[in-house]
């Protein structure tokens, strides 16, 4: 991916889960520090054509609220292309962000030149289960990636007798070195309504999510992107100013 360029992130968001909004939520952050950023929908049914709306058919890379969403890829080569020969993108991101929720992306690539891989999930029973079973398909599919370093990262999570513990024991014949303490987004009708209503308008207003959710991905920014405290809430700042 894009060889020869040293300063590009990548991040792989992986697991059975709707991640949309908190990957949207990271892109505009980055983009409002001045970052080039691409998001890559590698999910079933190409889910963020449904968040960002207005979508070009004839388009498969396209711009919303200041960074790159490219969709209907199948093969890695082909968006290198596609970012390459497009004279209106930029060569070089300074951060490649992937969701990944199916197999059909046909390459080994993203995943062995990603910087950090983290797996994605609420504490429902069916994203649990199912993601362990894509892990175990994964592994099948490519086995030199057994053992690789997985974040852990719980998102929409309640109030509930339900811990992280429980919940790793679903995962833990599986070949994979989970790294660090898990960071854990929490939930409330407040911020599935903000979700909704950006959907609905096209748009990526950040204002009104709970201050619990902003310290979720304030502390998820310093821990992949390196920033201090500050630095992290200083970027959060600027994206909530810019209205989509």
């Amino acid at each position: 991916m894009m060889k020869g360029d040293r300063k590009v992130k990548r991040w792989i968001f992986a697991g059975i889960s709707d991640k949309r909004d908190l990957l949207l939520y990271l892109c505009k952050v980055l983009a409002s520090s001045k970052h080039q950023v691409l998001l890559t929908d590698a999910t079933e049914g190409k889910r963020y054509s449904y968040s960002i709306g207005g979508l070009d058919p004839s388009l498969q890379i396209t711009q919303f609220c200041g960074f790159d969403v490219a969709t209907g890829f199948t093969n890695i080569a082909l968006l290198e292309k596609e970012i390459i020969e497009n004279s209106n993108l930029s060569a070089v991101y300074d951060y490649m962000l992937m969701d990944v929720d199916t197999l059909h992306f046909n390459s080994i690539d993203p995943w062995l030149v990603t910087d950090e891989i983290l797996w994605v999930t609420s504490f429902d029973r069916y994203e649990v289960e199912r993601s362990c079973a894509w892990f175990r398909e994964l592994f099948l599919k490519w086995p030199e990636l057994q053992g690789m370093k997985v974040h852990q990262l719980y998102i929409r999570t309640v109030d509930s007798y339900l811990d992280q513990d429980y919940i790793m024991g679903f995962m833990e014949d599986l070949p994979i070195e989970w790294s660090t303490e898990p960071i854990t987004v929490p939930w409330n009708e407040n911020n599935m309504a903000i979700q909704l209503e950006n959907e609905y308008s096209s748009s990526l207003r950040m204002n009104r999510i709970s201050r619990s959710y902003q310290r979720a991905l304030l502390v998820l920014l310093e821990q992949l992107v390196g920033w201090r405290t500050t630095d992290a809430r200083r970027a959060f700042r600027q994206a909530k100013r810019r209205e989509a």
